[in-house]
């Protein structure tokens, strides 16, 4: 089965903070992290069960996911839910 991938608001606007940030401290690489992280995102579209819950599933009162992206003190974390 394949899933439609979409982005709420405030998924968007952290994207866009993290973009501005990136460009900032590293110019010559932000696009290719943009691109890199979209096509991150996009891979939750055929299998995105295969993410753990996230810690605070319990707390949040449905069985978010997680996947991370990027390394070391460059992690993001993509939070969803699978919506049959």
């Amino acid at each position: 089965m394949t899933y439609r991938v979409s982005l709420t608001a405030r998924a968007e606007a952290d994207a866009d903070a993290a973009f501005v940030h990136i460009r900032e401290v590293a110019p010559h690489r932000v696009h290719q992290w943009l691109r890199d992280l979209f096509m991150a995102m996009m891979t939750l579209a055929d299998r995105p069960a295969r993410c753990p819950f996230i810690p605070e599933a319990d707390a949040l009162g449905h069985p978010a996911r997680h996947l991370l992206y990027g390394k070391r003190t460059g992690m993001y974390r993509i939070i969803f839910d699978i919506q049959e």
